[in-house]
């Protein structure tokens, strides 16, 4: 078998064998890769290049598909008979669109991505309900509940006025340090 594999690498014209070389190696390392995603240890593999473009153009993943389809369209146009030249157009053409359209998937799959950091100063202006009684006059802590992106959130609260009773229901004038909210009875 290997006589054959060696017989058959042999009877490639140089450019083929550039080709082939380029689509086998970035085909295998992106086979690696892919295993490596399946089992949670890719994390540490991207390295992204800020271009300045925002798009993440640039980056292992990016690379990694420019390679493996400018290999294997340098392969297929070699092997249609294409002349070195087309063949090489051919080739960068199949890996630039490969290359931008992974960043741009990528770019919107991360965009997806949340957070789940809640900004806390959306709360002012907003109604609420006192959850544990807030003495008056900044002279101790209650708590009130608050739906702050749809979630129901419940924060340590004090007044600058009178005493406000469980259930009383209350409007956040500010929020301050630790994220306690300064509230006013809603009148």
């Amino acid at each position: 078998m290997l006589l054959s594999i060696t017989s058959w690498w042999g009877a490639l014209e140089p450019i083929a064998q550039i080709y082939w070389g380029i689509a086998l190696i970035a085909t295998s390392i992106f086979l690696i890769q892919l295993a490596l995603t399946f089992i949670g240890l890719d994390a540490d593999l991207e390295a992204d290049f800020d271009a300045g473009d925002g798009l993440g153009l640039i980056s292992f993943r990016s690379i990694l598909a420019f390679a493996t389809f400018f290999g294997w369209g340098g392969v297929l146009a070699i092997s249609e008979g294409f002349s070195a030249p087309k063949a090489l157009m051919i080739a960068f053409l199949c890996g630039f669109i490969a290359m931008v359209t992974l960043a741009y998937m990528l770019s919107k799959l991360f965009g997806m991505q949340e957070s789940g950091t809640i900004n806390v100063y959306e709360a002012i202006a907003q109604e609420g309900e006192v959850y544990i009684n807030i003495p008056k006059a900044k002279k101790g802590k209650g708590k009130i509940q608050i739906n702050i992106a749809d979630k129901l959130m419940e924060f340590d609260a004090i007044s600058d006025g009178a005493a406000i009773a469980t259930g009383v229901k209350v409007i956040v004038k500010d929020v301050l340090k630790d994220n306690i909210m300064l509230v006013s009875a809603n009148s």
